[in-house]
């Protein structure tokens, strides 16, 4: 039975990561991270999704009116495992 090289393992013990890229100047830092190789000098498989536009925005001066969520539906929706606010 071949044995499976320790590049290999080492992806294999990592652990999944979803987050969400909401525009390059709030992702930028992420992005560049992963491309340096520091999730996974940290143990950690780093994959990122779009989000998706939430609707137009409304100026409003009544705070409850303000959605909370907005631009962050994939988190709503459970597709990434960490909320960036």
């Amino acid at each position: 039975m071949p044995q499976a090289s320790s590049k290999e393992e080492e992806a294999t013990s990592l652990k999944k990561v979803v987050s969400e890229i909401s525009g390059t100047v709030f992702s930028l830092p992420w992005l560049i991270a992963k491309d340096h190789g520091l999730f996974e000098a940290e143990g950690i498989d780093m994959e990122f999704v779009r989000s998706r536009p939430s609707g137009a925005v409304t100026h409003t001066e009544n705070p409850e009116e303000v959605n909370p969520i907005l631009g962050h539906v994939a988190f709503e929706e459970a597709r990434v495992s960490i909320y960036r606010a």
